[in-house]
């Protein structure tokens, strides 16, 4: 049995509690009345109240009502907040379409949020056509006020050239600006850019330490470029069999460089051709040299001359020597323009 102290203090919480509930619902209440009479910051707060539960019972339609009204005024932060729950579908029809609208409503008069997400929608094309130049462009806005995934992705559009020029000093740049912001990925691709040999002073040791805590996220890039200093012993013991492992792991996971490496370990060791044949794009002169020779031998495919010379000079482009010397004897024997 409870004493009569233990029943006065309950007596007393429950008048508490219901004093604050009473007064809650006396603050909804007047501030439903400001919303319908048409105040826009009153629309905002009772959608919050709404959307977080706050004196009522939460209900997502009904927040999802009032941000949307205070959007149609202009209101940026309920701009966000409808694109955000169109995006979801919570309180509403997913809409894809609809949440990129208000997102880029918001994103135009400065909303940084709606700004970042309006960069990514362009950038995989999500509620509008994919547009990588108007990703780029909002992307640039978010990365000179330090958002680490627009540094990120500034980073990759330098790297990969795309809408820009490649440049790797660029694509360094805005990786080193990621990496001080501890972005486990940017340390992957500025190791990459570290050990590429391509117009950036290689760092074989920095990069070593780059890759250490992404190599433990599991990371495909981390792989692909540990397997790259392993297979040729930049900064670290050469170990062909581990680098094997490695390049294993990162094609596993997508890498296309890694896969590529695969493909040709696969050739040289059942003299399989389908690999190589299945990517959709090359970017080692092992590669071509390998397609040339068999374009133009016609054992694993139809023999087509014409391929097999444009695949030669593709791996002499990127310093094959075997194509180099091939080409060259055919100038020898004017078989090929000079």
């Amino acid at each position: 049995m409870k004493t009569n102290k233990q029943k006065k203090i309950i007596t007393i919480s429950l008048f508490l509690l219901f004093t604050i509930l009473g007064s809650n619902n006396v603050f909804s209440q007047g501030l439903e009345l400001k919303a319908k009479s048409g105040n826009v910051y009153a629309m905002y707060e009772l959608a919050e109240q709404y959307y977080k539960g706050i004196g009522m019972i939460q209900n997502y339609s009904s927040a999802f009502i009032w941000y949307k009204q205070a959007a149609e005024k202009n209101h940026l932060e309920s701009c966000y907040c409808t694109a955000k729950m169109f995006e979801e579908g919570k309180g509403c029809s997913m809409n894809k379409r609809m949440a990129f609208d208000y997102y880029l409503k918001a994103a135009e008069r400065g909303h940084e949020q709606s700004q970042l997400k309006v960069a990514t929608m362009f950038d995989d094309g999500i509620g509008t056509m994919e547009s990588k130049q108007r990703a780029y462009l909002w992307y640039r806005v978010c990365a000179e006020r330090g958002e680490v995934l627009a540094l990120r992705r500034m980073g990759d559009f330098y790297l990969n050239g795309i809408v820009v020029n490649q440049d790797y000093k660029e694509a360094k740049y805005w990786y080193e600006k990621a990496v001080e912001k501890n972005d486990t990925i940017s340390m992957a691709y500025l190791a990459y850019i570290l050990t590429a040999n391509k117009s950036i002073a290689p760092d074989y040791e920095r990069a070593n330490a780059l890759l250490k805590i992404p190599l433990k996220a599991n990371n495909d890039m981390a792989q692909y470029v540990y397997a790259n200093m392993l297979n040729n012993g930049y900064g670290v013991n050469q170990d062909k069999d581990k680098a094997m492992e490695y390049f294993n792991l990162s094609a596993s996971q997508g890498n296309t460089m890694a896969k590529e490496v695969v493909a040709i370990d696969k050739y040289n060791k059942t003299n399989s051709i389908k690999e190589l044949l299945s990517l959709k794009s090359l970017s080692l002169g092992d590669s071509y040299l390998i397609l040339a020779k068999e374009y133009n031998r016609a054992e694993k495919v139809k023999k087509d001359k014409k391929k097999s010379l444009e695949y030669y000079k593709k791996a002499a482009s990127l310093n094959n020597a075997e194509a180099q010397q091939y080409l060259s004897s055919l100038k020898k024997t004017k078989k090929i323009k000079k």
